[in-house]
């Protein structure tokens, strides 16, 4: 009964640690089919984030604006398709 206890604590602290890089739900898993090595993964994970070009602190994949240095983030360009198309 212990164990599972023991197991069950691993998820929720994976979730907390998770949470805050926008993977809760996924490092809870995690933390309960792996325990302590859970904890571990979510620790060192990057999750759903992204370094900012400025002031290289990590926020939120899909921000335009860091939250850090209040500096905007711009994407790389992207080639479309559709202009590269030639008339046929």
């Amino acid at each position: 009964m212990g164990l599972i206890i023991l197991w069950f604590l691993c998820g929720v602290v994976a979730a907390m640690i998770g949470s805050k890089k926008g993977e809760g739900c996924g490092a809870f898993f995690l933390g309960i089919l792996l325990g302590p090595f859970g904890i571990l993964i979510a620790v060192f994970s990057r999750g759903n984030r992204k370094t900012c070009p400025h002031c290289k602190e990590s926020v939120h994949k899909d921000a335009s604006v860091c939250s850090h240095c209040q500096r905007e983030i711009k994407e790389p360009n992207k080639i479309d398709d559709e202009s590269s198309d030639v008339g046929v």
